[in-house]
């Protein structure tokens, strides 16, 4: 596999003016194609990402981070690339991760690879840590694998669990939505390890606690127990 041309990078990106020059630079260090999403910036994210030469594609106004990589997903999709890498645009992410993404997926290890923080949750609420783990319980009897992480945005994804996908959400549970469904369809999952770096020591700071907890609360009651 050639995964130059194969695998691209999607980079959901909101307000990240700062932080997304570095991001950018070090996925380009290993060589593979980067699409970034602006969902609505009111800063010089676009423009950025534009000058950087990267694909961007922008939505007028902030429409979410589920709906961010719902976008990015569908134009991957129609450009023909077997897999996605997501990286969030905060840095939090480190890029030097890609080459085991990679490997894992060259090695048909799973179609979903999940960066995981391996239990290190300690900027996250209570709430939030207590349906992590139900999650990850949950997750991984219904696959037969254990897993230590769902809720991580650092992800390769083959095509082939994207298409036909029917993703609704819009914020942050997005991703939750994503694994659960491609989880009762089958898909491969599995975990490399990864260290995530907070600027300020917590997650994401477009992250709201209360409102995003709830819809990630409401995505997995959803995906369980109302259907």
């Amino acid at each position: 596999m050639n995964h130059k041309t194969e695998i691209v990078a999607l980079i959901p990106a909101y307000n990240a003016a700062r932080s997304l020059p570095a991001v950018i630079a070090g996925v380009k260090e290993f060589g593979l194609p980067v699409v970034v999403v602006d969902d609505g910036s009111d800063d010089a994210t676009a423009k950025i990402a534009r000058t950087a030469g990267v694909v961007v594609l922008r939505h007028p106004v902030n429409r979410g981070k589920g709906t961010a990589l719902r976008t990015g997903f569908w134009f991957i999709l129609q450009q023909g690339y077997k897999a996605v890498i997501t990286i969030d645009a905060d840095g939090q992410h480190d890029p030097s991760y890609i080459p085991s993404f990679i490997q894992a997926f060259e090695q048909a290890r799973g179609e979903i690879i999940i960066g995981s923080r391996a239990g290190e949750f300690g900027g996250m609420s209570w709430l939030r840590r207590f349906w992590n783990k139900l999650g990850v319980r949950t997750v991984s009897k219904m696959i037969g694998t254990p897993l230590t992480d769902t809720q991580s945005g650092y992800r390769l994804i083959a095509s082939t669990v994207l298409q036909g996908l029917p993703l609704r959400a819009a914020g942050y549970e997005g991703e939750l939505e994503l694994l659960l469904k491609a989880c009762k369809r089958g898909h491969e999952v599995t975990e490399i390890p990864i260290i995530s770096h907070y600027a300020d020591g917590r997650p994401s700071s477009h992250f709201q606690p209360v409102r995003d907890t709830w819809l990630v609360c409401r995505t997995f009651l959803q995906e369980f127990f109302w259907k």
